[in-house]
């Protein structure tokens, strides 16, 4: 890559750029080591080139900082130490050299920018973990990547006293997508030593310094020349293709995709049907689902109620205590005809694990299509007006949910007994209770570490949460399942190594 090659000729013009960033990934890795920073992937920007140094203080700040008080210190530390970084390696790097201090407290005030620029695709990273909603996730993309690459072209360009370089328009977006891959990949090998022992995964960020600093002075050396390093066209095209697939598979399944019914099977029973958080009597996935679609006549199929036996529910309902909901839906369940056949969406999963594990009547085989990853995201927050840790994504959380109220849009509940932060992980094994989950690539299966629920058949389906009720896979396995045939899972197959892929990519730039 002709960016690293520019880069190296700064090296070994001025050997001693290298001293900023090389430090900062020291510190960095040691605070890995000894807990203070995540653990693995996390933290793999931790030490990266500006501004993604920034983005990563602003992340974990938000998450996990008890005070606004607390945040803003951290902040302020922040720009001192990356605006250090920043203007230090640059400075280093000149052959002829103005003011040092003068060159830092621009490096500072432009961090200091940078955080102001990355907070709202850090707001949105932080809701799409928070509450298990993707979109969130890929607004927070759509909100960030032109803002770090303009942010990198003012770090690579900053005067360092002898003024700026003449060139502009580096980094180039492609090659800046590469290099965010690059990231990806380190925090994939972060993630693969840290279950190993975290003092590898420590070591490896202490030693990536260099490969940073060539990344930014081989910027700076373009502009310097007036040249684009070009690369990154593979990282793009691959990025905009898999855009333009996955899009069309969602807008398929959602609003042109309409199977015809196979008939119905001859199996006795009653086919179950739940929904998810926020659907109602008459509104959700499954209230759309023709039942034939999969095997069953409408006079089997029967729609289970959050609010009890026969009683309309609306959305609110879906959003109260899961223990209670999962004794109003066991209720139900029982009074079914045998075999009981569940095809249920979303928080569907939720409750099965609770009627379960307390031992409630529950469903001879079931299928929950697009269900919340087994554990709890990495963080929590505090009640209102609490503080501790999660305090601050609390307040901003609650903050951005009466918005979307005001502007009616569907809100959230952060502080719902059913809001994902305040779960705490119920992952069942039983044998008696065939389950298969059926995984929507754009969900939020890639917000942890892991996507497959243990003692089930895990598949996935090349779609987003709600068109994964209506996609073609989802309705084979469904059939297939209920009445009785077996389905082989995506634990090792090309689809659930895509999940993975998608999760390594992401970890880096979500709060843990």
């Amino acid at each position: 890559m002709r960016t690293l090659a520019a880069g190296s000729r700064a090296l070994r013009r001025t050997p001693i750029a290298i001293l900023p960033m090389a430090a900062e990934s020291v510190v960095a890795g040691a605070l890995v080591t000894f807990g203070a920073f995540p653990r693995g992937a996390e933290s793999a920007i931790a030490g990266a080139a500006f501004p993604l140094n920034v983005y990563f203080d602003v992340k974990q700040g938000l998450a996990f900082a008890s005070s606004w008080a607390m945040l803003v210190a951290a902040l302020l530390i922040s720009f001192l130490v990356r605006g250090g970084v920043l203007a230090g390696t640059i400075w280093l790097a000149e052959e002829r050299r103005g003011s040092l201090a003068a060159a830092w407290g621009r490096g500072a005030s432009l961090a200091g920018i940078a955080a102001a620029a990355v907070t709202p695709a850090v707001v949105f990273m932080y809701l799409g973990v928070a509450v298990r909603y993707a979109p969130f996730i890929w607004l927070g993309a759509l909100a960030g990547v032109p803002a770090a690459v303009a942010l990198a072209r003012k770090g690579a360009g900053l005067d360092s006293g002898e003024g700026r370089p003449r060139g502009s328009g580096v980094p180039e977006a492609p090659a800046f997508l590469a290099y965010a891959y690059v990231l990806c990949a380190l925090g994939a090998a972060m993630s693969t030593l840290d279950r190993l022992t975290p003092i590898l995964a420590g070591v490896l960020l202490a030693c990536v310094g260099p490969l940073h600093a060539m990344f930014l002075l081989g910027w700076r050396e373009h502009l310097r020349a007036e040249t684009f390093p070009g690369g990154g066209t593979t990282a793009m095209v691959a990025t905009a293709v898999a855009l333009v697939l996955f899009t069309g598979s969602v807008t398929y399944d959602r609003a042109i995709r309409n199977p015809s019914p196979v008939g119905t099977a001859d199996a006795p029973g009653a086919l179950l049907l739940l929904g998810g958080a926020d659907s109602t009597s008459k509104t959700g996935s499954l209230t759309e689902l023709d039942p034939r679609d999969i095997g069953f006549d409408r006079e089997s199929t029967v729609l289970l109620s959050y609010a009890g036996a026969g009683e309309p529910y609306k959305a609110s309902d879906t959003r109260e205590d899961l223990d209670g909901i999962a004794r109003l839906v066991a209720q139900q369940v029982e009074m079914a005809e045998t075999p009981r056949l569940l095809l249920g969406h979303s928080q569907a999963a939720l409750i099965l694990d609770r009627m379960i594990i307390r031992g409630l009547p529950a469903p001879d085989r079931s299928v929950v299509v697009a269900p919340p990853p087994p554990v709890p995201p990495p963080m929590r927050i505090a009640d209102r007006g609490a503080s501790g840790e999660g305090a601050v994504g609390g307040a901003v959380a609650r903050a951005v949910a009466s918005v979307f109220d005001a502007v009616g849009l569907t809100a959230f509940d952060v502080d719902a007994s059913a809001s994902p932060t305040n779960l705490r992980p119920i992952v069942v094994i039983d044998r008696k209770v065939s389950r298969v989950s059926v995984w929507a690539l754009g969900d939020s299966v890639w917000l942890d570490t892991d996507w497959r629920r243990p003692g089930e058949v895990n598949l996935v389906a090349m779609t987003d949460h709600v068109g994964s009720i209506n996609n073609g896979r989802t309705l084979d396995a469904a059939r297939s399942f209920l009445l009785g045939r077996a389905v082989n899972g995506d634990e090792v197959s090309w689809r659930g190594f895509l999940v993975s892929l998608m999760r390594y990519s992401f970890e880096p730039w979500r709060p843990g």
